[in-house]
């Protein structure tokens, strides 16, 4: 049954019209959504896509641990919130502002520490923020501390604002612009070089291929992305606090993990996954997130091998016990 649904996933991946058909039905959607609470659910999916999607060139692409990746969000929304609080920059300049200032963290970050590999290279990213999140915390005259950045100007352009359906329209619109970005990227020279360097960076090292300037050039995309993302949220609040933690890292990583990491829709449809999985299960009160835990491991599983099979040697196992490694030919 998993190696028929995944020959049937496989012809839906060949078929050229699906893209424009599921971006056909994300134009759709919006306006035909039945209140605010919705469309507030689909903004909400696409900035999980676009933060998974830019998460997956480190993780996906060229193969490395990021635990930090809601930290750099978190560094683009700030840096957004205070150009229009303070320099009352306007939203379209402040996108990228935000992007800029996370691609500057994640090379102050990325240089001293992608020599490391694994889980040394993982502790890293989550000690960089663990020390981000506490000077957010603790730098009040800047940050206002633990009371966050209230205020911040909506998407404003003369008299025309933003709807709520309007900024899904927008964070739709940069989604789709970072795939292209991203695909471009991956089909080239340098998508070339990190999937070398995913394989086996010692090989890849001793074929010419600058495997530091990768590493870091890989890290810095994966951050501008999210600060990009991170702008658009901070307009979309127009509230930021130190609430970008570890745990939303970990549920980017899952994203990336469930649809399929090194492939350019599988972080989106993960995202779309695991965005509304939570809210569709809301009937199950407290046991809702048991649920969702218990479907993304069966899902991973069947990802990885057929399911059909496991399934018999688990059964197998129950009746006659553990299995023991003899020695003895069958």
């Amino acid at each position: 049954m998993a190696v028929e649904l995944r020959a049937t996933i496989n012809r839906w991946k060949r078929s050229r019209w699906l893209t424009p058909a599921a971006l056909a039905v994300a134009l759709a959607l919006p306006p035909l959504l039945p209140n605010q609470y919705w469309t507030h659910l689909y903004f909400m999916v696409v900035l999980w896509a676009m933060l998974s999607s830019s998460l997956n060139i480190a993780v996906g692409y060229t193969d490395l641990a990021n635990l930090s990746h809601a930290t750099f969000f978190g560094i683009g929304a700030y840096a957004a919130a205070l150009l229009a609080l303070r320099l009352h920059v306007p939203f379209y300049l402040t996108l990228f502002a935000g992007g800029v200032v996370a691609t500057v963290s994640g090379f102050l970050l990325g240089l001293p520490s992608l020599r490391l590999r694994g889980m040394y290279l993982a502790l890293a990213t989550i000690g960089f923020g663990e020390i981000v999140r506490l000077v957010e915390i603790n730098w009040i005259s800047l940050t206002s501390g633990p009371m966050g950045l209230p205020g911040i100007p909506g998407a404003e352009m003369g008299m025309f604002e933003l709807s709520k359906v309007g900024f899904g329209y927008y964070a739709l619109a940069i989604l789709v612009s970072e795939l292209l970005v991203i695909r471009n990227i991956v089909n080239s020279r340098i998508g070339r070089a990190l999937r070398a360097i995913k394989n086996d960076d010692i090989a890849a090292a001793s074929l010419g291929i600058n495997v530091v300037y990768y590493k870091v050039f890989a890290f810095m995309l994966s951050s501008f992305f999210a600060g990009v993302a991170g702008s658009v949220y901070a307009h979309y609040m127009t509230f930021v606090s130190p609430s970008f933690t570890m745990a939303d890292s970990v549920t980017m990583l899952s994203m990336v993990i469930l649809g399929g990491a090194g492939t350019l829709f599988g972080p989106v449809a993960g995202a779309i996954v695991l965005g509304l999985l939570p809210e569709m299960l809301r009937f199950a009160d407290l046991y809702r997130m048991v649920l969702v835990g218990s479907i993304m491991i069966v899902a991973i599983i069947a990802k990885e091998g057929d399911m059909r099979e496991r399934f018999r040697r688990m059964v197998r196992r129950l009746k006659t016990g553990p299995e023991f490694e003899t020695g003895e030919e069958p």
